[in-house]
């Protein structure tokens, strides 16, 4: 049986990833099959389905990132291509303190785009998915075996309760590519024209793809992002969860916090995640694990996702479980890729003003529009003592002038 152990007076991620993985260095960056805009490139092997078209620089580069440095702390270093800006380090000093803004460096990278300098001279990285331009050796799990346990083929090799797998697509049913993320390359399909267009659109980019195909999951009442560290020695650290949100094409676009959940929900979901971590740790998995679940009317749970990597909310229920401990604000949202008119500075300044709430810039970028009004796009997390009035302070902030 795994240990599940809860620890309260839990801060910072890298508090954990110390202890398994001293010296590491978490690389923030994603890998691309199909983006020119950053150096680190899978083209020939661990193949990641991106979107088409790719995800913006500021996403990639910026966004994506700058706000997974956030509420990591400094028990190891983070690399990236672009630094944090100055602005961001100090908004996040201002929040948490010291000990919440993390000890950035480089990626030593060369002009190929390969990790340079000689192996035993270097850091070892945690990654967000296996990286082609590292070797294995700088890898602190096998890029192999990681490469693997990113497969939505996984799940079914999973003891736990989940949605049946399909051997062809019967509509109504979900096509999920093996190595998509985030919601992205998942297509629903209803009818015979869902299905025209998904093959379409495989067959124009990715052809050789492998395919899961799952039925679907009715009468959902609750989907939540479940998240828990693999430590090496089998043991699971619940960190909690969150309930998961997704725009009007069923791409992930946030989620919300509740303390009262985190209690209620620990017990049933403890069941889902333990076979989930034994399954993991036997392939030789470390580190943080996020897992999707679906509970229907009938009160039935079911895992839909695996993903053995900081996930894009995870740095958002970090900084919820710092919020409810010590300053009673138990309701948090989160909004990804949203846009505040106006400068990164004057979004900081109303950030910071704000009372009865904290209102944490997660990253950000400024961009200047057509019309030469400058707008930054931005990640951010709203805390307070509810939900009306986490939304209520995110629709003013976000409000077009």
């Amino acid at each position: 049986m795994t240990h599940i152990y809860r620890q309260p007076d839990l801060t910072y991620l890298s508090e954990l990833y110390v202890q398994d993985t001293p010296g590491a260095v978490l690389l923030a960056e994603y890998p691309s099959s199909n983006s020119d805009a950053t150096q680190f490139q899978n083209r020939s092997k661990y193949i990641i389905h991106d979107p088409f078209p790719p995800p913006s620089r500021a996403l990639l580069k910026v966004l994506g990132p700058h706000h997974l440095m956030c509420v990591w702390g400094r028990g190891l270093p983070v690399a990236s291509e672009i630094p944090p800006p100055s602005l961001l380090i100090e908004h996040w000093r201002y929040v948490f303190g010291d000990e919440g803004c993390p000890v950035w460096q480089p990626c030593p990278l060369d002009s190929a785009g390969a990790v340079s300098g000689d192996l035993d001279e270097q850091s070892r990285y945690i990654t967000l998915f296996p990286h082609e331009s590292l070797s294995p050796q700088q890898q602190v799990v096998d890029p192999d075996a990681n490469y693997s346990l990113h497969s939505k083929e996984v799940i079914a090799e999973i003891d736990c309760p989940q949605a049946p797998l399909l051997e062809r697509v019967v509509p109504p049913c979900i096509v999920k590519l093996s190595h998509g993320y985030a919601g992205l390359g998942n297509f629903i399909i209803r009818d015979a024209e869902d299905e025209l267009e998904m093959r379409r659109q495989l067959s124009t980019h990715w052809p050789a793809a492998t395919v899961v195909i799952n039925s679907i999951v009715d009468n959902i009442v609750g989907d939540y992002g479940v998240q828990f560290y693999l430590g090496k020695n089998g043991g699971l650290v619940w960190l909690g969860l969150t309930e998961q949100h997704f725009d009007a094409n069923k791409k992930w676009c946030g989620g919300t916090f509740s303390l009262n959940l985190q209690s209620q929900l620990f017990e049933r979901l403890a069941l889902i995640i333990e076979p989930v971590g034994e399954h993991l740790h036997r392939q030789g998995y470390f580190g943080l694990v996020g897992v999707d679940v679906l509970r229907d009317s009938a009160d039935r749970c079911f895992v839909v996702d695996v993903n053995p990597r900081l996930t894009g909310i995870t740095p958002f229920l970090m900084a919820s479980r710092i919020f409810a401990r010590g300053e009673g604000l138990n309701e948090g949202i989160y909004q990804a890729s949203c846009r505040f008119w106006g400068s990164f500075e004057q979004l900081i300044d109303v950030a910071e003003s704000t009372r009865d709430a904290r209102i944490v810039v997660l990253s950000a970028f400024e961009e200047t529009t057509s019309d030469t009004a400058v707008t930054t796009l931005c990640h951010l997390s709203v805390s307070s003592d509810s939900q009306q009035r986490n939304q209520h302070i995110l629709t003013e902030l976000l409000a077009e002038p």
